[in-house]
């Protein structure tokens, strides 16, 4: 297997995740090019609940908990959309590679001082979405990589603006002095990628942090199997599990509500305990 990345043409750890991405995206039997499809999706394919949740004034992107088969993963609800899908694919990596991992929490791309599963989380995750060769190709024509190139490609992939700037750092598309220039600039709030999509007529959407939180589906599953089963009562079912999530998560559950009492097993004909 040819490796393209200037930098890491000889590092193992990267010629490790680039295998291992490719081989995730022929399970979920992706094609080529940028993933059409939601990120959070695979995480909970590998049945796993995701939830993004504000995690205050924290450098950590993400973090994964595994207790026996009890699997969770916890995004940054604000982060822009493009680093939650790299923090989601990051955590995938763990799911899918590290067993023994009881907990992680996921830090930038660019953070330093990482460890081996780390780091190769971070190149299964940038392989995973934004995949060399594919990479190339639309580069190969560019006579002289723009910041504005590189908010499209941002776009096209569902990445953050510095995920796709190292991208093309780390495959001789960009210096290491643009590389360090522009991550400057993203730290200051001066790349201006929203308005560049508004210009180019570009959805906008990775570089923004989405308003409302997200739950998986089956996390409501579960809960709601579990009251009709009557292992909880209806109040509890409300004051005690969906109440705290929506002051938590500011989201309106009553439609959650009105579900669980609508499809009610009829066999049931008490309410609360």
């Amino acid at each position: 297997m040819e490796i393209y990345s200037k930098i890491y043409k000889n590092n193992n750890l990267y010629w490790l995740a680039k295998s291992r991405a490719i081989a995730v995206r022929q399970k979920y039997g992706l094609e080529s090019g940028p993933i059409q499809q939601p990120v959070f999706g695979f995480l909970e394919r590998e049945n796993c609940f995701v939830v993004t949740i504000d995690l205050g004034k924290t450098s950590a992107t993400g973090m994964y908990l595994r207790k026996d088969d009890n699997k969770l993963v916890l995004i940054h609800k604000k982060r822009v959309l493009g680093q939650q899908n790299f923090t989601a694919a990051h955590e995938l990596s763990h799911v899918l590679f590290d067993e023994d991992s009881l907990m992680d929490i996921c830090y930038p791309e660019h953070y330093q001082k990482k460890d081996r599963k780390e780091i190769l989380a971070d190149f299964f995750a940038a392989n995973f979405l934004m995949p060399e060769e594919d990479i190339i190709a639309d580069c190969e024509n560019l006579k002289c990589i723009n910041k504005k190139d590189i908010v499209l490609l941002s776009a096209k992939y569902q990445v953050s603006f510095i995920a796709m700037a190292l991208r093309l750092y780390t495959l001789g598309f960009i210096t290491r002095e643009d590389f360090d220039k522009y991550k400057r600039q993203s730290t200051k709030g001066k790349i201006g990628a929203r308005k560049i999509c508004e210009d180019e007529g570009v959805d906008p959407a990775p570089f923004i942090a989405p308003l409302e939180s997200y739950i998986s589906p089956s996390f409501f599953e579960l809960l709601v199997n579990v009251y009709h089963k009557a292992n909880i009562s209806r109040s509890v079912f409300i004051d005690y599990y969906l109440k705290p999530l929506e002051e938590e998560l500011q989201l309106s559950l009553q439609h959650i509500v009105e579900k669980a009492d609508r499809e009610y097993p009829t066999e049931v004909e008490w309410d609360d305990i």
